[in-house]
């Protein structure tokens, strides 16, 4: 797939509220709508957070725009899914 590519796929999956994998650093990661997860269900917005873990941000949005665009390690989320996705 090509980076545009993904970047349709990372914007597809927000529109539908499915989950996404990355890797950050050496831990992998989920994003996922604040409907399914615990704790958050009475906000709007997604969630960063790994299992088996309490580290979790949330992030108060659901434009796909910001939400692609959140830095974490010096890179947007968009850029740690497609160097992801690529590997």
């Amino acid at each position: 797939m090509t980076r545009d590519e993904l970047t349709d796929k990372f914007r597809l999956a927000l529109r539908v509220n499915e989950e996404l994998e990355f890797k950050i650093g050496s831990h992998y990661w989920d994003l996922g709508p604040t409907s399914s997860n615990r704790g958050y269900k009475d906000k709007k917005g997604w969630v960063l957070y790994q299992f088996y873990s309490d580290d979790i941000t949330y992030i108060p949005s659901e434009d796909s725009e910001v939400i692609m665009n959140i830095k974490i390690e010096e890179k947007t989320l968009l850029e740690h899914f497609v160097k992801f996705e690529l590997s």
